[in-house]
């Protein structure tokens, strides 16, 4: 991908940021057409806001989701200082675009995962230092959503909208991270639930290590501090609108508010 195609591909998704106007999605002529070429451009749209990365969100994490986006892999995208919050929580409409609410946790590393060799899951359990009960806010800058497709889903950071964080879990390791049962209200009817294995199809904590994998053959690693965000653990995501207050809860674990307003 040129340079210059780099260059018109990150000033649109920062336009569509800066003018709170999407875009039905990248022109042919600056259209990354593989995930390498889509990771580049995350990486140039991220130094273009010159926003603060506290973390990282793993999408497209268990085989329903990669089916769906016609993927055989996760994909990453950045979590950011100024849209993580903790609960409770205020979201503006003002902010987002077309909101999408998971229910997900997330982990925090203790230490520096440098790109190089292959993690082992021992290597992984070492470096993280707690658990959370979260709310990962997906949101796209194109209005053909989903339909992008993931190059350019990664390009735009993911479609990563905000993260919301309940209580931190210090003794992580004893949490059921598999069998912990999952609800998602809005407005205190229930529209969906889950299980916590439903974000891999097995251990929350195998996005962890995808992401460490990926990210060290890429060359930057993980850093001490950094959020993960794991996937979804419910079977539909919502879909707020202004005035909605959402709830997510993990049995054993914690919950998380959010008000859309």
């Amino acid at each position: 991908m040129e340079k210059s195609a780099i260059g018109a591909a990150v000033q649109l998704l920062v336009d569509a940021r800066s003018n709170h106007e999407r875009i039905e999605m990248l022109p042919p002529e600056c259209r990354p057409n593989s995930i390498e070429e889509a990771y580049v451009v995350q990486d140039s749209l991220i130094d273009r806001l010159a926003a603060s990365v506290n973390g990282w969100k793993v999408g497209a994490s268990n085989a329903k989701a990669q089916q769906n986006l016609q993927t055989s892999e996760p994909f990453a995208g950045r979590m950011l200082k100024e849209t993580t919050q903790e609960s409770p929580a205020t979201l503006t409409k003002g902010s987002l675009f077309a909101p999408g609410v998971e229910v997900e946790l997330a982990f925090q590393l203790s230490k520096d995962l440098p790109a190089g060799d292959p993690y082992s899951r021992e290597q992984i359990i070492d470096a993280v230092d707690r658990l959370y009960p979260a709310v990962e806010v997906v949101d796209s800058r194109y209005t053909s959503g989903l339909k992008a497709g993931i190059p350019q889903i990664i390009a735009d950071n993911g479609a990563h909208g905000a993260l919301i964080l309940g209580s931190a879990v210090e003794h992580w390791e004893s949490v059921d991270r598999l069998n912990s049962a999952v609800t998602l209200e809005v407005n205190g009817k229930n529209l969906s639930s889950g299980i916590s294995s439903n974000a891999t199809g097995g251990d929350p904590l195998d996005s962890v290590i995808w992401l460490a994998n990926d990210r060290a053959r890429r060359g930057n690693g993980l850093k001490a501090g950094d959020l993960i965000s794991t996937g979804s653990c419910c079977t539909e995501l919502g879909w707020p609108k202004p005035g909605d207050q959402v709830r997510a809860e993990f049995s054993g674990i914690g919950s998380v508010e959010v008000q859309f307003s």
